[in-house]
This record gives C-alpha cells, structure tokens and sequence, in this order.
C-alpha cells in the first residue's frame, strides 16, 4: 500500500447471526483482525442485537474525532432489500439509516455486508446517499454464501485502502475489484452506488 494514502479505518457494527442460538460464535472479526495485523488498517468492533444498541454505536461513529479515522461504516448483518436485520422479525430501514445519521456520514463510506440489502431502486440509494453525504454506498443485491462474501467483504476493504477517499478513488477502487478480483463481485451481485450529487475531491493529507 503506497505510503501517501492515508489508512482508513473501519467501524463495524455486527448483528447476531443465528437469532434461535445464543451459543453461535459465527463473526466476521477474523476479516477485521487479518487486516489490522497486516498493516492495512485499524477497526473498530461492535456487536449489538437491538434497535437501541446499533443507534447508540452508530451515535458514537457520527462523532468527528471517530468518523474521520473510521470512515468506513460496516455493517455485518441479516438483510432484505432495503433493510438490515435485528432479529428475524425486527427490521432497520435505509431510511431510518439515513435520518439517523444525517449529515454526519458526509464523505464516508457505508458498506453494507448484508444479503440483498442493495437490490433496490437506485434512486432510493441515491437518496440515502444524499441525505447521510455519503460518498459511496457498497453492499450485495442478492442473498450471499458466508464464506464467499467474507472473502468479498476482506477484497473490498483492502481494495478501499489502494486509492484515496475521494470520487475518483472510489471509482479506481470499483475497476481494481472488476479487473483483480476475478469473477466473485458478479457471482455476489456486490454493487458500488457512489454519490452522484456531489463530487469529493482529493483530501490533504
């Protein structure tokens, strides 16, 4: 990773993956560890299984001094189109998502490591990215194998790390996962859908 890109860091949130099983250890920590043991990064950790616990995570990743060293927001999660999962029967909106944020999202990335929770109208996602500022939102349009789209989800963070977090490098990053990373980006449907009204330009470092 060339030196004069700044690292960007990580901030998951992750939901419970087996709602009926307490005892399930299923996580995606070891994809976390991996890149920060090898230099790419450094993240933030979270669990949480209810609406209070994710908005109490997510009000300390919208605070300046967190979100500027952590601006990948990823959220590990059951998914329905348009949708996060608590549990099997409590949903979270991209709606909620963004009306939740606001603002505080502006220049980030959002990435969405949740089945389908992206196979929906672009323009809703257009909308989401509007209002949070986002640059970027990233995620899968269908319902993903684990161990695949961990794989995936490790390959799209380290490809985040190769460019700058602008426009342009969120681009640069979508060609290097088309053109490095062989054909699992269309197996899992993974969809990048960056911010179309506003332009980020490159960031001092």
């Amino acid at each position: 990773m060339p030196a004069k890109i700044r690292k960007k860091g990580i901030y998951c949130i992750e939901g419970l993956w087996d709602h009926g099983n307490i005892q399930d250890q299923s996580t995606v920590l070891p994809i976390l560890d991996l890149l920060e043991k090898r230099g790419y990064c450094n993240y933030i950790y979270h669990d949480c299984a209810t609406k209070s616990e994710l908005e109490y995570f997510l009000e300390k990743w919208k605070k300046k001094t967190i979100n500027e060293k952590y601006p990948i927001l990823y959220l590990a999660f059951h998914g329905d189109p348009g949708y996060i999962f608590l549990t099997h029967e409590d949903k979270y909106s991209l709606t909620q998502l963004a009306e939740f944020l606001g603002d505080k999202a502006t220049g980030k990335i959002i990435y969405f490591g949740s089945c389908s929770t992206l196979n929906i109208d672009k323009r809703k996602i257009n909308s989401f990215l509007e209002t949070t500022g986002a640059i970027a939102a990233i995620g899968y349009k269908r319902d993903i194998d684990w161990i695949q789209s961990t794989a995936c989800d490790l390959f799209v963070f380290e490809a985040l790390q190769s460019d700058s977090l602008d426009t342009k490098g969120i681009k640069n990053m979508h060609k290097k996962i088309i053109t490095d990373y062989g054909n699992l980006h269309k197996i899992l449907e993974l969809r990048v859908v960056i911010n179309e009204k506003k332009h980020f330009s490159r960031q001092r470092k």
